[in-house]
């Protein structure tokens, strides 16, 4: 079953402005854990958008792309690894697919790299051909029969076609008729300890010393490598070996060093990024555990250069991650979350919110509760309507998150009313919205921003003013100007635009909410709203 989940409203800001102002490099102001503030979009986010709405798959974009895979069972066959007929779409040029361990994120990956032949041309170095028993081998332990991969590929404007790989029994079918194009695979070994390889002794002794193989990192991914990592490097290079070993060896403030002497995370981009230097256009990367080693502000870094190069050379890359860091580098329309369910089945869930994926992958904290909201003006709603209502102590026993727009809830509400969620939960829909099964419906008639704005009366907003520090007048000004804007979901952050650069949303958003649920909402309703989720809680503990 698939989950479509869309994003927030995410107020977005110019990576040009940033820049302008001085910033070395465009980051997330708005936190995943935290919620605050605003996420801007990179320079490089935008040109890849801007050359995948206009000529996705023509010309000038993805000659070669690999539209989704399919993993399931031949008739009467036993599958692979759990999986029970499941398509996985990538539905943007660099996708995300977050899950917890063991939810089948490298099998996914491991499934897409054997699509394709790799080109034997001396011009593609560096890709590899991989059959299926290079990742899922018959062992004295497991015996792999009875799979079915299928794959979705497209080649230029032309429908897509379906290729399969099946293996009844003791060999696989259809290797032969797979289309060409380089494929590379980096998998987590990629961060290992040196000294771990066999063979890396002697290669450091004798090969490394003679400089054999070197190849050398161009200025360019010289400086790609010294964004990433927030250092900047003299130069960088691989020597390798006949059989494809390496050393990586960088230089700056006057030392040279190999990866020996490199920590893991630093080993490991240095060798992607000669790696990516090297790849073609249109190849497919894939890379598994993408964020492995590197603190939040390199994962960060490294995504914006990937998706910078995936725009350049128009490569289709897929990672698997478990970082809402390297989520938050993507559009909605680029996450992918695998969520296994009590049955053994997984639901593919599509425009993840990092807080979703971090939900569910989170065991930390163990709420008793999970409540799923639209957005994040219905979680900071739903926080005060409890706060304030006779049930305060409920907030020590759920989490409350965003999820995605009112169908998603619902779908989520079906899920956990029919126990088909991993763990128990309740949606939470706006006021305007049908009530629907495992779900609750917020206080009121309208769309949150609606409900309070056409409430609150002049007094309210002089109670609100006073909160904020800001005379009424101006809160008043900047209210009727942003209830001008068709779109609802925008009024908060236009009130807030309209007070000046020292107010952030939050605050104006905060403010306006606790007002409404203090000195508008009905005492009943807001105890009754409560109340329904303490006897979903009770109902849970029976």
């Amino acid at each position: 079953m698939v989950l479509e989940l869309a994003s927030l409203d995410e107020q977005q800001i110019s990576a040009g402005a940033l820049q302008a102002a001085g910033q070395l490099e465009v980051m997330h102001l708005r936190r995943w854990d935290t919620g605050e503030v605003v996420r801007p979009e990179s320079g490089p986010l935008q040109q890849l958008r801007s050359a995948w709405a206009t000529s996705p798959y023509g010309k000038k974009g993805w000659v070669q792309f690999l539209d989704g895979v399919w993993l399931g069972p031949t008739d009467g066959g036993q599958g692979l690894r759990g999986w029970q007929g499941d398509w996985i779409e990538f539905r943007f040029p660099v996708v995300a697919i977050a899950g917890a361990n063991g939810s089948g994120k490298s099998t996914v990956l491991k499934a897409a790299a054997t699509a394709y032949r790799s080109p034997e041309s001396a011009h593609v170095k560096g890709a590899q051909t991989f059959s299926p028993d290079d990742f899922f081998p018959t062992t004295p332990w497991e015996t792999v029969q009875g799979v079915w991969l299928e794959f979705a590929i497209r080649r230029g404007d032309a429908p897509a076609t379906r290729h399969k790989l099946s293996k009844p029994t003791k060999r696989w079918r259809g290797m032969p008729e797979r289309p060409e194009r380089p494929v590379y695979f980096l998998d987590v070994s990629r961060t290992q300890p040196i000294d771990t390889l066999i063979g890396y002794g002697r290669l450091a002794r004798v090969e490394l010393a003679e400089r054999a193989g070197e190849t050398h990192l161009s200025d360019n991914f010289r400086g790609i490598l010294s964004r990433i990592l927030h250092r900047k490097y003299d130069s960088g290079s691989v020597v390798k070996d006949e059989q494809g070993k390496q050393v990586g060896i960088v230089s700056r403030d006057g030392l040279t060093y190999s990866n020996y002497h490199q920590g893991a995370g630093e080993d490991a981009t240095t060798d992607l990024i000669a790696l990516l230097e090297g790849v073609p256009h249109y190849s497919l990367i894939l890379i598994d555990e993408v964020e492995a080693s590197l603190h939040p502000r390199s994962q960060r870094r490294l995504m914006i250069e990937l998706i910078a190069l995936a725009a350049d050379r128009n490569l289709q890359i897929v990672v698997s991650t478990h970082s809402p860091y390297i989520l938050e580098q993507l559009p909605i329309e680029a996450r992918v979350f695998i969520q296994p369910q009590r049955d053994g089945t997984r639901e593919i869930i599509y425009g993840v919110t990092p807080e979703y994926a971090m939900s569910m992958m989170d065991d930390y904290e163990h709420p008793e509760l999970t409540l799923y909201c639209e957005d994040d003006i219905a979680v900071a709603m739903t926080d005060a309507i409890i706060r304030q209502s006779v049930h305060q102590d409920l907030l020590g026993r759920v989490a409350i998150i965003p999820v995605g727009p009112a169908s998603t809830v619902t779908t989520l509400g079906a899920l956990l009313s029919s126990r088909k969620m991993a763990a128990p939960g309740l949606g939470i829909l706006d006021a305007d919205q049908s009530v629907a099964p495992g779900c609750l419906r917020l206080p009121g008639a309208k769309a949150p921003e609606k409900e309070m704005f056409t409430a609150l009366d002049d007094n309210h907003w002089a109670a609100i003013a006073e909160r904020l520090g800001v005379r009424l007048g101006q809160l008043l000004d900047a209210k009727d100007d942003a209830m001008q804007l068709p779109d609802h979901h925008t009024w908060i952050r236009r009130t807030a635009e309209g007070l000046g650069d020292r107010l952030r949303s939050s605050q104006v958003q905060d403010a306006i909410i606790d007002v409404w649920v203090r000195d508008v909402l009905d005492d009943v309703d807001r105890d009754n709203f409560a109340a329904d989720i303490s006897s979903a809680l009770a109902a849970e503990a029976r």
